[in-house]
């Protein structure tokens, strides 16, 4: 995006009509962020050779600025108070689309995903960066964070930078998430099963975060979590880890009885506190907060940590890789295989 004229709180318009632009105040980017975005978009900011974005392309900007605004107010701040931190979390959050899978606006996320490439990354950087010029010019803010948080991530080029714990930081996930995390509170008790079920199933924060009551099975030989088909991936159970099933199963239980917030969709099994399903934004920020208490700090801090740590626990367990792919419901091995690489060989598997 490229900006013109951002010094004066009004430009003359490019059609040569001497029409006003007003640009959006301080208290509107408080108060309603997504409508002084638009607004911004429209009436301020320019593609290259000052001319007007299309319609498309406002969708689109107006698109990737809502989910950075759904981040911000689920962190507790605002576009004119983010630092460096919550930039570098909110990029570091992203996910692209698995290529092997059909993407289209507005789709439920989808069943397997992988970190943002550099592509994407740049994308949702260059637009933020220039709101925040914006911001700094009109004076609303005193620096731009872009930048420093930014320069923390990694770069992905060709592919995600594999993330998993290490053993022992596994085992100290474990111990926390069954002895140690504060459960005195239904929310509290929610992290934990969901915490647990990411960590001892395998699946993708949008799985869990679109995760209903009835897809818990406790009654056979193995308890699962059964998947349903999602983006080309076939319907598929993930049996929980044993000693993730009690816990698991008393919060299940409690929302079966009615628990949780008022108002909650019974259905539902992980409801936010306005009753719907927790978005796929808190649940990487319940992941993060948890990792962050056990003292683990990678490049990657949200769910797919968890995913790959499950996986690899499965190799170091003696499993193939086409029973860890069955386990995860997902076709192309690339990963796993990168997994393996990593992971001393072991034999005589069970699920773990």
């Amino acid at each position: 995006m490229n900006q013109q004229g951002l010094n004066a709180g009004n430009r003359t318009g490019g059609d040569g009509c001497g029409k006003s632009v007003r640009a959006p105040s301080r208290a509107e980017w408080q108060s309603d962020p997504e409508k002084a975005f638009k607004g911004w978009v429209v009436e301020v900011a320019t593609s290259k050779g000052d001319l007007p974005y299309s319609e498309r392309s406002q969708r689109q900007y107006a698109a990737m600025f809502h989910r950075f605004a759904t981040f911000l107010k689920t962190c507790g701040s605002s576009v004119l108070s983010a630092g460096p931190d919550v930039i570098e979390a909110y990029l570091a959050s992203l996910e692209g689309r698995n290529p092997y899978e059909p993407g289209c606006a507005g789709s439920p996320p989808p069943a397997s995903s992988r970190p943002a490439t550099r592509s994407t990354l740049k994308r949702h950087s260059d637009l933020i960066d220039d709101v925040m010029n914006h911001l700094v010019v009109e004076g609303y803010r005193t620096e731009n964070p872009v930048f420093a948080g930014t320069r923390r991530l990694p770069g992905r080029d060709t592919g995600p930078q594999l993330v998993c714990l290490p053993d022992q930081v596994d085992a100290r996930l474990q111990d926390y998430l069954l002895n140690v995390m504060d459960t005195s509170s239904w929310a509290g008790r929610r992290n934990r099963a969901l915490l647990l079920l990411l960590s001892g199933s395998g699946i993708t924060s949008g799985q869990a975060s679109n995760a209903r009551l009835s897809q818990f099975i406790f009654d056979d030989a193995v308890p699962s979590f059964e998947c349903v088909p999602q983006n080309n991936v076939d319907h598929y159970r993930a049996p929980l880890a044993q000693s993730s099933v009690a816990a698991i199963r008393e919060w299940v239980e409690e929302r079966q009885l009615g628990g949780g917030p008022s108002g909650a969709d019974p259905e539902v099994a992980f409801p936010g506190k306005g009753g719907g399903a927790l978005s796929t934004t808190r649940v990487y920020l319940e992941v993060r907060k948890v990792l962050q208490a056990i003292e683990f700090h990678g490049n990657d801090m949200g769910p797919r940590v968890l995913r790959n740590t499950y996986a690899r626990r499965q190799l170091l367990n003696g499993a193939s890789v086409d029973v860890v792919a069955r386990l995860l419901g997902i076709e192309n091995p690339r990963n796993i295989l990168r997994l393996l690489r990593i992971t001393p060989a072991h034999t005589g598997y069970v699920p773990v």
